[in-house]
Formats: C-alpha cells, structure tokens, sequence
C-alpha cells in the first residue's frame, strides 16, 4: 500500500493541468518530497520522468498556437472586409451621419460657448445654422455667372486644347495607324470582320438628374442631422457616461469626447484659413498673368485643399489645361500651374507645420491611404472626411491602453 505522502505527490504529479500550472505543481511537490520525505525520492523521480513535457508536447503546442494566430488573423480580416462592404452599400445613411457627427463636432464649442452667456442650444444652433445657409447663398450667388462662363466654354477648351496637341500626339497617331496597316496584311483570306458590338449607355441627362437628387437629398439629410445634433447638446454624452461603470471610466468618456472636440475644431478651423489665404495667393497670382476668372479659380483652389494629395493633382491638370487653351505661348500657358504647385508647396511645407505644430500630427502614408479609401467608399466628401477621421481614430487609440501600438502607427 502506498503511504499518504507518496499518494498525494503522485496526485498532485498525474493531475490533468496546463503545461505552466503542471510544471510549478512538479517544482513544488519535488522540494517537498527531498525536503520531508526523502523516502519517496525514487517513485517521484519516476513520475517526473512521465510528466516532463518532452519535445513532441511542445511541437505540438506551438502548432496549436500558430493555428489559433492564423484563425485569429483570418476573422479580423474577413470582419474588416465585411465592414468596408457594408460602408460602401449604406453610404447613403452612412455618409450624411458622418458628415453631421463631424459637423456638430466642430460647431458644438461655439454653442457651449453662447450657452454660457445665457443662449439656448435651440436658439444658438438656429444662429449657427442660419448664418452657414447665408454663406453659402452668398457664396453661390457671387460665382454662379462666372461659374456658368467656364462651364459653357469646357467644349471649346477642350477642342482647343486637342488642336494644341496635335504635334504632341502625332507619333501615337503614326504608330496606331502602321499597327491597323499590319492588321491588314496579316489577315488570312476570306476572314470576316468581327461582327460591331454597342453597348447602350443611359442617357447622360438622366444620370446627372440622378446624381443630382442623391446629391441633394444628401446634403439635407446633413443639415437636418447637424442641426438636431447642435440642439442636443450634449445628451448623447450624458448618456454615454452613465453607462461607463466606473468613475474613472466616465471621467476618460469625457476627456476623450472634449479632446477629439478639441482636436478637429483646432483642424478644421486652421485648414479653413489656411485654405482661405491660399485661394487668396492663386487668385492674386492668377490675376497678374491675366488668367480668366482669377476670382472662381481662387474658390476653387481653396475648395480642392481639403482633399488630401487628389486636391494638388486635380487643380495642377484644369490649370494646365486651361492654360493651354487660353495662352498661346506654352510657357505662359505653364504659369498657372506654376503658379498652384508653388503656392501649395509653400502652404504644406512652412503654414500649415506652423500653425497645427504637432498637435494633429500623421503619417502621410496613412493619410495618403484613408484618402484613397475614402474616395472609393464615399467619393469626393470620402476623401474630406479621410484626415477628421483619423483624428478621431487616434484620439480613441490614445485613450485605450490596447490599442496605444495603432495610435503609434497612425502618428508621424
């Protein structure tokens, strides 16, 4: 019969636990067994020699947890895919809630601020509200002919602008013409044309009228969800923090909303100017080398700014295309464009660093790729929403201690 010592290590030895609890368990019952009963010494030694985890258990263990990271990375990547498919189908509600989210974001200091002295939230986003519809009427109503001057003229520039290159062209012409020429001889005899095939496309009046209609029920969708948004307050906040368990948990929700406030109010409201002054800068230059409407160009300009890389590309090709068609000589016609990338260089280089510091401070290479998914998910206002999202993206990371390595990856 074996004692009760010897029982309760041989017990303690053959229980079914995890490699780690097995192996301190084994640590503890053999300082035990040497230090009291050195007489079981023998039977635990043999034991020991049929619990240590040899290399087959081990192989077997790393496999296990190699297979478990693959799943793991498996379902993170189908989960990303099933949400980018899911963005993309709902843009519809998805694109007009985030835009008013980023809206009331930006506006809700203002109205926090004319709450202090007094002012309702109705009465401070009715202000609020009515004075951007004003804008914008303003702004409309001041660019509407000029506006409609270059859009009657587009046929022209680009009939002009064709004939201009008609130099440039001619050896793709030449080449095209020798490569139907082989065609030709190289043609078997009694071999029939391939048969033409047309494909009918809808009318161009009906998809502008499409497009138009999404774009303005887009567009009060927005205002409609900001305004009410304004007019809340911050309820969603309220209740947002009585959920969090925890005092701490309350008072990091509220740091964390005040923060990303902070942070793209301070982003949007130092791109604006920025943008501003350098509509200013090409419409200034733009006018000096006598270049039609200097004015719409200059409100273009600012406009094309917020887009991240596409804005620089976009306006470089109409000025250079408009250069073409309204300058004889090639290097006056190159001076718009000049002119753009200059000022643009110096914006991104030397105002914006000086006025945003590091406070919003991100990879270009991350930038570059939420402003490319965000035009294939969301077109143009996609592309806008790319950096005000990753603002609020890193603001979150910062503030969870888990995700502190993606907010590594998103900053500069």
């Amino acid at each position: 019969m074996i004692p009760f010592s010897q029982r309760w290590v041989r017990d303690l030895l053959m229980a079914e636990r995890p490699a780690c609890s097995l192996a301190l368990h084994f640590a503890i019952g053999r300082f035990w067994i040497m230090t009291v009963s050195p007489s079981v010494a023998p039977a635990a030694e043999r034991l020991a020699d049929l619990t240590r985890i040899d290399g087959v258990s081990a192989s077997l263990s790393e496999k296990a947890m190699t297979r478990s990271y693959t799943v793991m990375v498996c379902l993170v990547v189908l989960t990303a895919l099933a949400v980018l498919t899911a963005m993309y189908f709902a843009r519809p509600v998805l694109l007009p809630l985030t835009m008013a989210v980023v809206l009331s974001l930006v506006m809700r200091p203002a109205v926090t601020a004319l709450r202090s002295y007094g002012v309702p939230n109705v009465v401070g986003a009715s202000v609020l509200f009515a004075l951007l519809l004003g804008a914008g009427v303003v702004a409309v109503t001041t660019l509407r002919a000029p506006a409609q001057a270059v859009l009657a003229q587009v046929p022209m520039t680009l009939d002009s602008v064709t004939d201009r290159l008609q130099g440039y062209l001619k050896p793709l012409k030449d080449l095209q013409s020798a490569g139907v020429e082989m065609d030709e001889i190289t043609k078997s005899p009694g071999e029939r044309d391939p048969l033409p095939v047309r494909l009918e496309q809808p009318a161009l009046s009906g998809e502008m009228l499409n497009t138009t209609g999404e774009y303005v029920a887009g567009v009060t969708i927005t205002l409609a969800l900001w305004y009410f948004l304004l007019v809340s307050g911050d309820r969603f906040l309220e209740k947002t923090v009585t959920l969090a368990p925890t005092f701490r948990g309350k008072r990091e929700v509220v740091a964390t909303v005040r923060e990303i406030e902070a942070r793209i109010g301070r982003y949007l409201g130092a791109i604006t100017l920025v943008n501003a002054g350098l509509g200013v800068a090409i419409g200034l230059g733009l006018w000096v080398i006598d270049f039609p409407n200097p004015l719409l160009w200059g409100v273009i300009a600012a406009l094309l700014n917020y887009l991240p890389f596409a804005g620089l590309a976009i306006g470089t090709a109409l000025m250079a295309v408009t250069g073409i068609a309204t300058f004889e000589s090639l290097p006056h016609a190159l001076l718009a464009p000049l002119i753009y990338l200059v000022a643009n260089a110096i914006e991104a280089n030397l105002v914006t660093p000086m006025l945003l510091g590091r406070s919003i401070d991100l990879n270009p290479v991350v930038i570059l790729l939420a402003a490319l998914l965000g035009g294939w998910l969301w077109g143009v206002v996609g592309m806008f929403l790319a950096v005000p999202l990753l603002i609020i993206a890193r603001v979150i990371c910062e503030s969870v201690e888990s995700l502190h390595p993606v907010a590594v990856y998103l900053a500069r």
